[in-house]
């Protein structure tokens, strides 16, 4: 993995505001701190603030775990593309599948239901995929062996993302975060994508087979196991990464217009 900031880096990344570039990003640990408790995750008043600029000289999209209902609490204003429950929810969707997936996680929790979990782990209910939160276990080791007997127990079974002290249970069928991106960038007809992430969620987008230079991906924080070719140190440098954005875009702008000018 390279660093986003270095200066080799920083001159590809420019070279996407000379081009339609679609404009991805994760949620909670990428635009928002992970927090203990999931549902008090927010942006930054400065982050979203960022986000709109952005979204406003590009195509910009959240592409999270959440559902889109959750998503939308946490923001005040909608980019162009709003992505929930981990590539499932997407714009003109066929309801059908959702529909699907909605029953499935219906049973599931029926199941979940029965089983007597120890203090820290939390069932959340996202509507069309289910997360089991174990931030609060005080023995995570314990927590996460219950966990995985309970998951062993569903019918059907379902697909598992493993994340930050999270199990994401998806229907067997569900669409992944990589298929939303290639699906945002045909209908925002974009030729180029950037994403950024920070979790094991987001490895079906580091990993798409994309040719050099049509697809950026990034990750938050250095891991030697993951696809993405670069990486930023920590959360907290998402405020500079939409700076540096938006200040190509402004550059490209300006550089356009004289263009256009001395024509």
């Amino acid at each position: 993995m390279i660093s986003l900031f270095s200066k080799s880096c920083l001159m590809v990344l420019e070279s996407l505001s000379f081009t339609n570039t679609l404009y991805a990003f994760d949620f909670d640990g990428t635009l928002a701190k992970i927090v203990h408790i999931p549902s008090e995750a927010c942006m930054t008043s400065k982050t979203e603030g960022l986000l709109k600029e952005l979204s406003s000289l590009a195509p910009v999209a959240i592409v999270t775990g959440r559902s889109i209902q959750d998503l939308k609490k946490r923001l005040s204003f909608q980019p162009q593309y709003l992505v929930g429950n981990h590539g499932l929810e997407r714009p003109e969707n066929d309801s059908s599948s959702l529909f699907e997936a909605k029953r499935i996680c219906t049973v599931w929790i029926e199941s979940l239901k029965k089983i007597t979990f120890e203090s820290g782990i939390e069932i959340e209910d996202k509507t069309y995929s289910i997360a089991i939160h174990y931030r609060r276990s005080r023995n995570k080791t314990r927590a996460k062996n219950q966990i995985r007997l309970a998951i062993a127990s569903l019918a059907p079974p379902p697909r598992i993302i493993a994340g930050k002290s999270v199990y994401n249970l998806l229907s067997s069928n569900s669409p992944h975060k990589g298929a939303a991106i290639l699906d945002l960038m045909q209908k925002s007809r974009t030729n180029h994508a950037f994403y950024i992430g920070d979790d094991d969620t987001d490895e079906d987008v580091f990993g798409l087979p994309y040719n050099a230079g049509q697809l950026m991906t990034v990750r938050v924080g250095q891991k030697k196991s993951s696809r993405a070719k670069y990486f930023i140190r920590r959360q907290s440098d998402i405020n500079r990464l939409l700076k540096d954005i938006i200040r190509f875009h402004r550059h490209c702008l300006k550089h356009t217009s004289r263009e256009v000018h001395s024509e």
